[in-house]
């Protein structure tokens, strides 16, 4: 490889004959909104280390990462608002932002020590989701043909399926250098762009109305709010401020999980879900549970080489009822996964394609979540959450990550150790029913129960300048009446891209900014409080 970055011509900002840059993937566009919403970088940050052994230098390395960003279009993106839509600016080149750090002269343990700051720090940092590129690694030097990779980047551009893309292509472009040869790397059937405007353009009229008759059907009844115990009453309005417990998986046990999924014919994710159903039945005594789990999105082989973010969140719904033991509720969990299966659907577009009644403060149609990542790594602690409660799991780890304003420490302490305590038993006597599991963790745990959220002030209608501006814009968006300047915003069947589109025409200037003063508070008489702040002494609004 020559001392020179490829240049890369053209880029993504729009296809042939289109004026406009090409839309955000529907991946990239939830985690953009979460990512806006929440409190803490770590928490939409995947932080990797990429092990290299190779005679080369560090220069080759910072190569191979240009190759990588060439080739990726993801890694040359940001994301900006374009008259209410999330949009990509896709750069034709970046700068790199890549450091080196020599710790040849450190021994095993200082390595590690320094590898372990510089993870965090890379992590720590926020991204400007506007100013591609949205990932930093650091090169490490640590002796004798050794070589690390620290990279960082965050979930609008990366998820856990482009690790394995990205660390292969590097290995592979590494090993040609010091071959002399070039690179051998997968064939890129489609970009990123097209990928997302492939993605919508498959979304059609017909399809959505196929999808909504499934989902409908699906999630007909779907209780609106969990019924896990809460330490203290729900808020009217979402905080996302988290937390997190966690504890290492017991030796043997991953041994136990694989086997018990040979036994019953499924795969070891099941296991874990059934467990974790075990867990909330037991603490809530509910047997209707709605779930939701991540899917990797990529179905197709086009989008298998990518690297970029393809993440979807599907709701999955456990029957528990008739007290099923183990066998019988993986033989559910199996048929619930394998119906959804060919109904895959962006969870925006779920959420808008099922207008729920939506309680203030409660995330749509689930709040409680699972997630299973094999050989990932939970990284730096979080201290933001988008669910009330989400189980976490590696080949070597767990955690419970919460939200703080309804759960304290110790119950997020007591459900991780049960969960450790039910899992084996699950696997031990898959023929135990539900409720003599619960009766390994003894009587269910005594707790506020779930409460709806502090009610609201007494209905008024708009009086000021800012609330009838506001509540014209409202109503015209929606197609509503707005009478009461405290009803929110997502009960009257609003969702967050009609969110995005009405900060767009109400703060035009920058909408971005009142996002998440919005989701605190998603009211008229909030976003007018808000407008009146951002602009102190304007009296007309048009």
């Amino acid at each position: 490889m020559t001392g020179r970055e490829p240049v890369v011509t053209g880029g993504g900002r729009s296809a042939p004959g289109e004026d406009r840059p090409p839309p955000a993937s529907y991946a990239q566009e939830r985690a953009w909104f979460a990512s806006r919403l929440t409190h803490d970088p770590p928490t939409y940050c995947v932080v990797e280390e990429f092990p290299l052994h190779a005679d080369i230098a560090a220069s080759d390395i910072r190569e191979a990462l240009a190759l990588l960003t060439a080739r990726h279009e993801p890694l040359r993106t940001g994301l900006r608002v374009l008259d209410g839509q999330v949009t990509q600016d896709v750069r034709p080149r970046v700068e790199l932002p890549v450091e080196w750090v020599d710790l040849t002269g450190l021994d095993r343990t200082e390595q590690e020590e320094a590898r372990d700051s510089l993870r965090a720090a890379l992590a720590r940092r926020p991204f400007d989701l506007e100013r591609p590129p949205l990932w930093r690694a650091a090169i490490l030097g640590l002796g004798e043909g050794a070589w690390s990779v620290i990279l960082a980047a965050h979930h609008t551009v990366y998820d856990s399926a482009s690790r394995f893309n990205a660390h292969a292509e590097l290995i592979e472009i590494c090993a040609a250098v010091e071959e002399g040869r070039e690179p051998k790397l997968p064939h890129l059937p489609r970009t990123y762009s097209d990928h997302a405007r492939r993605e919508r353009a498959r979304l059609t009229s017909a399809r959505r109305a196929e999808l909504a008759a499934h989902w409908r059907s699906r999630l007909a009844g779907l209780p609106p709010v969990h019924t896990l115990p809460l330490d203290r009453p729900r808020p009217p309005t979402r905080t996302f401020r988290g937390a997190e417990v966690r504890a290492p998986l017991p030796a043997g046990v991953l041994d136990a999980i694989n086997a018990g999924a040979r036994h019953h014919g499924t795969r070891p994710v099941v296991l874990l879900l059934a467990a974790y159903t075990a867990l909330l039945h037991h603490h809530s005594g509910a047997v209707d549970i709605s779930l939701g789990l991540p899917v990797a999105g990529r179905a197709e082989a086009e989008t298998l080489p990518m690297v970029g973010t393809l993440v979807n969140m599907r709701v999955l719904r456990v029957d528990a009822t008739g007290d099923p033991d183990i066998t019988v509720l993986v033989r559910r969990l199996d048929a619930a996964l394998s119906a959804d299966e060919r109904y895959d659907i962006p969870f925006q577009t779920l959420v808008e394609l099922l207008p729920a009644p939506r309680l203030p403060g409660v995330p749509p149609l689930y709040q409680l979540a699972f997630n299973h990542a094999p050989a990932g790594d939970l990284g730096a602690p979080v201290s933001s959450c988008e669910e009330d409660l989400l189980l976490d799991i590696t080949d070597d780890t767990l955690r419970i990550v919460y939200d703080v304003a309804l759960f304290d420490r110790s119950t997020a302490r007591t459900l991780l150790s049960d969960y450790l305590r039910l899992l084996p038993a699950a696997l031990d006597t898959p023929g135990m029913r539900l409720s003599g599991l619960g009766a390994v963790l003894g009587l269910r745990r005594s707790a506020t129960k779930a409460r709806p959220p502090a009610g609201r002030p007494a209905a008024a209608a708009p009086r000021t300048p800012a609330e009838k501006y506001v509540a014209a814009v409202w109503g015209d968006l929606l197609d509503v009446d707005v009478v009461d300047v405290h009803q929110d915003f997502f009960s009257l069947g609003g969702h967050s891209l009609q969110a995005l589109r009405l900060l767009s025409r109400i703060a035009p200037y920058d909408p971005e900014a009142t996002l998440r003063a919005f989701f605190a508070d998603p009211t008229v008489a909030g976003l007018a409080t808000v407008l009146q702040r951002m602009c102190p002494g304007r009296t007309v609004w048009q």
